[in-house]
């Protein structure tokens, strides 16, 4: 008996698999996801860049720290008293200290959203996108995981950078300033801010590489909104009233905004309002790569 069940299931009768019953959760396609983020090699590379960057830049910021101090003591022996160190240059100089993990998000934000765009649009190019679909029929399941993932991956990222920037840079600068200006509860909140900016930047990097399913050209997109478009409206700027008008709401004034230590009283933003437009600037990509990535064929 047992000779004529091995050869009907030999012989064409059908074997259910073990996983066949199995319900596909969000949470093993989550998983799945940060597997495949950590085994590609260009997320390593570039968060090494990323991380390279922002700390070197943090330790460049703690000299120019102590170049600025040092010019306002030769310049403060030679002016009045209520001229000297308590002016607001010292405390203008404050905020550049609390801040010294973010002076190089610039050129971090547009790396974190090349890193997004890369985890996505890099599946098109190796045509890996089929399997990944075949396994997973709910695109929506699929798009959400890779949102998630990288947005607590360039989360953490940001946070971590920045107070490491901060603790290291500290401990460049000269001993005068450390005692002036200690670590404070601020420097928390604005390591959580740069957080912020970095997952946000990501939700972009996920929607131009969901929409234009290609490395190169969503990394230009990132690049032309945090770059191109400042250095074109600054040129504007010289001859039309409309150009200055537009450039505090771009991605890059905006984000600055959001992550700024001490908001003056004549800002035309506060932090949260700054993280509002923000989030539209960066919400809106990722809502359009979901629809294309949702209803559209794969081959589009």
């Amino acid at each position: 008996m047992t000779a004529v069940t091995t050869t009907e299931a030999r012989h064409g009768a059908e074997v259910p698999s073990r996983y066949a019953d199995k319900k596909l959760s969000f949470f093993g396609v989550l998983r799945s996801e940060f597997l495949k983020f950590r085994s590609l090699t260009t997320s390593w590379v570039m968060t090494a860049i990323i991380s390279a960057l922002m700390l070197g830049f943090s330790l460049l910021g703690a000299l120019m720290v102590n170049t600025m101090y040092q010019d306002m003591k030769d310049a403060a022996a030679d002016a009045p008293p209520q001229h000297g160190m308590e002016g607001m240059s010292i405390d203008s100089l404050g905020n550049i200290v609390h801040t010294l993990g973010s002076v190089g998000i610039d050129m971090g934000n547009m790396l974190v959203g090349s890193v997004a765009v890369v985890f996505l649009a890099s599946e098109y190019a190796n045509r890996s996108i089929h399997t990944t679909m075949t396994v997973v029929p709910k695109r929506s399941m699929i798009y959400l995981a890779k949102l998630l993932v990288v947005s607590l991956i360039s989360f953490v990222l940001g946070f971590v950078l920045a107070m490491i920037g901060y603790l290291l840079a500290f401990q460049f600068i000269n001993g005068e300033i450390q005692d002036k200006f200690p670590f404070e509860n601020g420097v928390f909140f604005h390591a959580l801010g740069v957080g912020l900016y970095f997952m946000m930047v990501a939700w972009m990097g996920i929607g131009f590489g969901a929409l234009l399913r290609n490395n190169a050209g969503g990394i230009m997109m990132v690049v032309t909104l945090f770059l191109i478009l400042p250095i074109l409206l600054a040129i504007f700027s010289m001859g039309f009233d409309w150009a200055s008008d537009m450039t505090p709401y771009l991605p890059s004034q905006v984000g600055r905004a959001m992550i700024e230590y001490s908001v003056p009283e004549d800002a035309k933003f506060n932090n949260v309002e700054a993280g509002g437009i923000l989030a539209l600037w960066c919400g809106i990509p990722a809502l359009l790569g979901y629809l294309r990535f949702r209803f559209t064929d794969v081959k589009g």
